[in-house]
């Protein structure tokens, strides 16, 4: 068994969670200087080592290091695997290591026992952490809240004490700063609870988060961190993997040809996790549907994906069961080429669409313009009068017949 405590709050099988392992595999490569050199947003999708900035020594750790998350290996055998690799690379004991941001030449302090532990523990808990959060958004339907945990350690850092036993809803703000591991060497962990346990323990209001300015000595840059948390740590790494698998797919079908981009929006909005999201049992965001050049320009947009949230697919199958992939895909084609409106009140802009068909539907699609975003705000059912009514209401303007 590993030396770490990570403990959630169930199991559906035995061995190293393959959700953690998933997310370690998927990681690339960053060689870097400084711990300071890379940001959380960062970590979320590469692997860094602070002076190792040669490819083949980032490769040869991260490679044991997936050995040892896949197979549950504990810190000995990591180490005595690693070392003599590492030493065959020259990367142990003092040395020399070029700065990745000025291109210098320093002296260093490489591979040491006490590195390998601290870059072991951080990998491995890290990892465990996003990939128990996976699962956790998957499962949250039945078990809907969280409980924040101390681990084994003889001292506690007293902010984490104050934390011990909160218990809040997995969707809760609260856990995008406040999910463990929340600093080097932290062993706090999460419990995951049925809405019946939380009930009995006692469901707690979400606490204030106190910020504190901590100055990147490398670059001078001043962000803010939560009071208790060490700096890199005050992200959760599994939201943040997330979010940029989510940009990237944006990012691809903005730039798709419009018939390419057109045909991946349906196969994204009919796909198995926009239905799973419409269920309640997917978290995020995902680009379904393209706009027209013509659209987009009339609009005034930045861009021309649009984007539907979990908690907006939920209120929409609450109210419509029937919405299914058949919908989904009448949806992405009204918004391609359907009958447009836009909504104007005050600095607020709505995209309105109708859908038509046996039973036709109306979308109103939010446009954040100082974001550069388009969402799915509504969909409920419409008809010809409806549709022309709100047409003619002030302050609406039809843009495509």
């Amino acid at each position: 068994m590993a030396d770490f405590t990570d403990k959630p709050g169930y199991s559906f099988a035995p061995g190293p969670p393959p959700e953690a392992s998933r997310f370690f595999r998927n990681k690339g490569l960053r060689p870097s200087f400084s711990w300071q050199d890379v940001e959380p947003e960062e970590h979320a999708v590469a692997f860094a080592v602070a002076k190792a900035a040669h490819i083949d020594v980032l490769t040869t750790i991260r490679g044991e290091l997936q050995t040892a998350l896949d197979e549950g290996l504990p810190f000995a055998q990591f180490q005595k695997s690693l070392r003599p690799r590492l030493e065959e690379l020259g990367w142990w004991g003092y040395g020399e290591a070029r700065d990745t941001t000025t291109g210098a030449v320093k002296p260093a302090r490489l591979g040491t026992p006490r590195r390998l532990r601290v870059i072991y523990n951080a990998n491995i808990r890290s990892a465990r952490a996003a990939g128990q959060w996976d699962r956790i958004q998957r499962s949250k339907a039945a078990l809907p809240y969280l409980q924040y945990r101390l681990g084994p350690s003889e001292r506690h850092r007293p902010h984490h004490e104050t934390k011990d036993g909160l218990i809040l809803p997995v969707d809760d703000p609260f856990w995008a700063r406040w999910y463990p591991p929340n600093g080097w060497g932290c062993k706090c962990w999460i419990r995951q609870l049925t809405r019946a346990q939380a009930q009995r323990l006692g469901i707690d209001r979400s606490p204030n988060v106190p910020m504190r300015e901590v100055e990147n000595t490398r670059t001078g840059e001043i962000k803010q961190i939560p009071v208790g948390i060490d700096p890199g740590w005050e992200r959760n790494p599994g939201q943040l993997r997330q979010r940029a698998m989510e940009d990237m797919l944006a990012d691809k079908l903005a730039a798709a040809a419009p018939d390419i981009a057109q045909v991946a929006a349906r196969d994204i909005a009919t796909s198995w996790r926009v239905q799973r999201m419409f269920a309640g049992e997917q978290p995020g965001a995902v680009p379904v549907a393209v706009l027209s050049d013509e659209l987009q320009a009339v609009l005034g947009a930045s861009t021309r994906v649009v984007r539907l949230r979990d908690d907006v697919a939920g209120q929409i199958r609450a109210k419509h069961p029937e919405v299914d992939a058949d919908v989904m895909r009448r949806f992405v084609d009204a918004m391609h080429v359907g009958p447009a409106a836009i909504e104007r009140v005050g600095d607020r802009e709505t995209l309105l669409f109708f859908v038509p068909g046996a039973r036709p539907w109306m979308l109103a699609i939010k446009h954040l313009a100082d974001r550069g975003e388009l969402w799915i705000k509504t969909a409920q059912r419409s008809t010809d009068r409806r549709w022309l009514a709100k047409t003619r209401r002030p302050g609406v303007s039809v843009v495509r017949e």
